[in-house]
């Protein structure tokens, strides 16, 4: 299973602190998983984080993104992003990337989406 991080507007939890349903559901603001290619992928500015149980890993959704994750059968968990400020995003991003629970960020994905 890779390493993963959901970082709040002012907390976070990680693959150590317990599994992906106990994870708080509200004010995600990014989602950090591990990467052979990157060292790490960042979920980031999404409405739904989904977990992805047979990659055992997270994957940010838009709503449709969320309607087809949830009717098919099987076990669901689903966290929710929250809008900030420019002034508490841009505190939080740098917070984010500063991290180093994960290897390194050394690419940027092509599916990836990009900082602004």
């Amino acid at each position: 299973m890779l390493h993963w991080k959901i970082f709040y507007s002012d907390s976070s939890y990680t693959d150590q602190d317990g599994s992906p349903e106990n994870a708080p559901k509200r004010d995600v603001q990014a989602i950090a998983v591990e990467d052979e290619v990157a060292g790490r992928r960042i979920e980031r500015s999404e409405n739904h984080y989904i977990w992805v149980p047979d990659r055992g890993c997270w994957r940010g959704v838009d709503k449709f993104g969320l309607y087809d994750y949830l009717i098919d059968p099987g076990y669901k968990v689903v966290l929710f992003g929250r809008t900030l400020s420019e002034e508490e995003y841009s505190a939080a991003w740098t917070r984010i990337a500063k991290d180093d629970y994960l290897p390194a960020k050394s690419a940027i994905l092509r599916n990836e989406r990009r900082p602004a």
